[in-house]
């Protein structure tokens, strides 16, 4: 078990005492130092002062458990973005009724990457209209899947 997958649970558990939710875990090196990343989301989306609370309290419980002993790391937390990814069925239920472009593994009516509005996402499978034809895919198809921001 790597350092990362010990450690994600209870930045996990912190993180969702603080009333977020865990977007993104990711921990890399940067040179001579190491970056843990940390993207945190909520309904509403996020505020600056909402990293600023995870980045203090999640900074403490790494001290506290010694995560990193004494190699030097940066701690970042941010929010997805506009344009956040969409991976799971709760990403592509928040975009129902909007455009999203998704990338597939196995293509789809002859294509693998498809643009439509998504109708719904249950039981691992993503409704997606595609040309006025409702179509299904299941969500382990997907490469990866972004909602279309359209500009008015």
């Amino acid at each position: 078990m790597s350092a990362l997958d010990e450690v994600r649970p209870l930045v996990e558990s912190k993180v969702a005492q603080l009333g977020f939710e865990l977007f993104e875990l990711r921990f890399f090196g940067a040179g001579p130092r190491s970056i843990m990343r940390i993207t945190i989301d909520k309904d509403g989306g996020i505020a600056i002062a909402d990293c600023e609370l995870v980045s203090n309290e999640v900074s403490a419980l790494l001290d506290e458990q010694n995560f990193f002993g004494e190699k030097a790391y940066t701690l970042e937390v941010s929010s997805p973005g506009i344009d956040r990814p969409l991976k799971t069925e709760r990403d592509f239920k928040r975009v129902i009724g909007k455009d999203a472009a998704v990338h597939l593994s196995i293509a789809v009516n002859g294509k693998k990457s498809v643009r439509g509005k998504v109708l719904d996402c249950k039981d691992n499978n993503l409704e997606i209209e595609i040309n006025e034809v409702s179509v299904s895919i299941p969500l382990t198809n997907i490469i990866s899947g972004k909602e279309e921001i359209r500009f008015r």
